[in-house]
């Protein structure tokens, strides 16, 4: 039997390996990480069709071949500390284009509603508490 539906918090953890990633991405040994990390083995197809790890695994990719900057040799911390602003820089990158993919889907998704009938107020209405509560 294959692994469990990747849910939003396996999907976060997963995005979240990527973003404090160092040196060469390989899907073998990023896969054999995330199993750890999450209790289940997936795919390499499982992970890329989900957006936000394919947009984190590309963004590590391309970071992994830029060349990290030099601080010198001996300094441990310095080095520790550039390493993390590093990473938190890479975070925020990514989920700036996160928030920027969903303010894009929230405009389409209003357009289109409005376009069926639906008007804005419709939309913008609270959900029903059941409902809330299952997204707490």
């Amino acid at each position: 039997m294959g692994a469990p539906k990747l849910t939003d918090e396996k999907i976060e953890k997963a995005v979240m390996v990527l973003d404090g990633w160092a040196g060469k991405l390989i899907w073998d040994r990023y896969l054999a990480i995330l199993e750890v990390e999450i209790g289940h083995r997936y795919t390499k197809a499982a992970m890329l069709r989900q957006p936000r790890i394919k947009t984190a695994w590309d963004h590590a990719k391309a970071r992994g071949r830029e060349s990290a900057p030099n601080v010198g040799h001996g300094n441990v911390a310095l080095t520790l500390s550039v390493s993390r602003i590093q990473q938190l820089e890479d975070r925020v990158e990514r989920l700036q284009r996160e928030n920027h993919q969903l303010l894009e889907q929230f405009v389409r998704w209003a357009h289109n509603a409005t376009r069926h009938g639906l008007a804005l107020k419709d939309l913008d209405r609270p959900l029903p508490v059941s409902i809330r509560k299952e997204t707490k």
